[in-house]
């Protein structure tokens, strides 16, 4: 599991996509094309899943193409210990997907890795491809989420203001979206007025965003944007009022999928950086170990983890309450 951390990675941009003919078609009225699709929905909602990065392969272009058996086999044990935060709420849907290795962007910059996210054609039809297929012929008029981390917020982000502005029929049944491990900023949600960032626990049609730090974090972070936005995963507040690790709900341990009640990790929004710090988890055996892209002190890898039951109950209540006005 410990590899698999070193690999979750992301990096996007927040401009739209021009891919059309670029990427061949997946064919996803293929189940092996799915890492995840329910048999039989047992909830009245859906999640609509975009897992992060993965990819390990050693192939020259530093891609994981969608059929890649080890990008398949990873995102199968990454959903375990992120969307599954899910699973007793609605019906998971997650389709694989073409993505970078994350060495594609070792010893980059922001404006490079932005670009060249941009030029994965085939990863953005796969998702698109995806979408199509989901909501023509699975999501059956359900509301839904979307949950996404890292090089999959980076993607979600393109989906919000891209395919979603297209597809008002569709968005218009978007609980909220969390959008986690990437930076939602300010300008980004000012070129796309059909979005909001969420502001309590219960709103909806919203993006719920942030990226766990140390007090103690230093060095690089190649994910810091100006202006970028969080909200409190235990308190659901965007002020910066401290919520302790006694109110939180539930931590995931991801080597032995358990869940530690109350939870290890507190939570505070420093406004200043766009991030949730935590003050509780011990550095040394959370945080990502790639000091190259991340420097020291980053909780990257345990965005969800470490509130696992907070992301459960509040998707729980953003469902109840869509359902309620709906």
């Amino acid at each position: 599991m410990k590899k698999l951390l070193i690999t979750i990675l992301t990096f996007t941009v927040i401009f739209l996509p021009c891919f059309a003919d670029e990427g061949q078609l997946t064919d996803y009225s293929n189940n092996s094309n799915w890492l995840s699709k329910p048999v039989q929905n047992q909830y009245p909602a859906d999640v609509f899943y975009i897992y992060p990065t993965v990819c390990t392969t050693q192939a020259k272009t530093n891609l994981c193409k969608v059929n890649d058996s080890q990008m398949r086999e990873a995102a199968k044990d990454v959903i375990k210990i992120q969307a599954e935060a899910f699973d007793t709420v609605a019906n998971i849907y997650a389709p694989f997907y073409t993505q970078y290795n994350f060495r594609a962007f070792a010893y980059s910059n922001y404006e490079k890795i932005q670009k060249d996210t941009a030029n994965n054609f085939q990863g953005l039809s796969d998702v698109y491809s995806a979408l199509d297929y989901y909501f023509k012929n699975l999501n059956k008029g359900r509301p839904f989420i979307l949950v996404s981390h890292s090089q999959g917020s980076g993607i979600m982000l393109i989906v919000l203001s891209d395919y979603m502005k297209k597809h008002p029929e569709y968005y218009k049944n978007m609980v909220a979206a969390y959008v986690l491990g990437y930076p939602v900023t300010k300008e980004y949600l000012k070129e796309n007025p059909h979005l909001k960032f969420a502001k309590k626990a219960n709103d909806t049609g919203v993006i719920i965003s942030y990226d766990v730090q140390s007090p103690e974090k230093s060095g690089i972070n190649v994910l810091q944007a100006k202006n970028q936005l969080a909200i409190n995963p235990i308190n659901w507040k965007i002020s910066q009022q401290l919520a302790k690790s006694k109110d939180n709900l539930g931590s995931l341990d991801e080597r032995t999928l358990k869940i530690t009640t109350p939870g290890i990790a507190d939570a505070r929004v420093n406004k200043k950086l766009g991030v949730v710090i935590c003050s509780t988890a011990d550095v040394d055996t959370y945080e990502i170990p790639l000091p190259e892209l991340f420097g020291k002190g980053s909780f990257h890898g345990q965005d969800f983890q470490f509130y696992f039951l907070n992301l459960r109950k509040n998707a729980n209540d953003r469902i109840n309450n869509f359902i309620k006005k709906n």
